[in-house]
């Protein structure tokens, strides 16, 4: 039984203050869902079945940790088994998920439209211990953080939800701080930034196993 949710608290819409105050912007998160939707897209009828979300959620990660890394400042981490960004002060880390249809609507209460694992209810609760392999010398662009900044990290996550509208596909989403998970799904945020919905059309699937590109321009409105 999928536990009941807390009753939504309402927030502020200025999301462009609100992610400056964070050090992010708009502009490094709506390219990740977009690379993301891209090699959703490039699975074919002959792949696996989970190959286009597993695509996705890897071109989320690698995107939201280039666009930080190269205009932030950011660095690569490891967490508890989470795959993060995290700023230059170790302070805060950004991960993605995938979330239900109430996602981006700051009037509801969203949650996790897949069961996560126990890294995710830890990184909730606030009391997560760091279990990555400390290396002697860490890479430029790679974060390592010690046992006090472990503990007082906060874990972000940009949660979306594709909606498919005729030839448009709705990307609704939002850059949220969980509080609370019971039996994988969160059930309580502590924050929450509803962003505006990324549009995309043009991008066909492709009807043969094998590989392709496809490089489409993204317009920020």
């Amino acid at each position: 039984m999928v536990p009941p949710l807390v009753a939504p608290v309402p927030e502020p819409s200025d999301y462009e203050a609100r992610l400056t105050d964070l050090g992010t912007k708009l502009e490094y998160l709506h390219p990740a869902l977009y690379a993301g939707e891209v090699a959703r897209r490039s699975a074919t009828p002959n792949h696996p079945a989970n190959t286009a979300g597993t695509r996705a959620y890897q071109e989320h990660v690698r995107i939201l940790r280039e666009e930080h890394i190269r205009h932030a400042g950011w660095k690569r981490l490891i967490h508890d088994h989470l795959e993060l960004v995290s700023n230059p002060a170790g302070t805060l880390a950004i991960g993605v998920m995938v979330g239900d249809a109430a996602t981006g609507h700051a009037w509801l209460q969203p949650r996790n439209l897949h069961k996560r694992g126990a890294a995710t209810a830890r990184a909730a609760e606030g009391n997560s211990v760091q279990l990555q392999l400390f290396s002697a010398s860490p890479g430029p662009d790679e974060a390592r953080l010690g046992a006090e900044e472990a503990a007082t990290l906060q874990k972000w996550f940009l949660v979306s939800y594709r909606v498919q509208a005729g030839d448009v596909m709705k990307i609704y989403c939002e850059l949220s701080l969980p509080e609370k998970l019971e039996r994988g799904f969160v059930v309580k945020w502590r924050r929450r930034i509803p962003l505006p919905v990324l549009e995309m059309d043009g991008i066909e699937p492709l009807d043969e196993d094998g590989p392709g590109e496809i490089d489409i321009p993204i317009d920020f409105r």
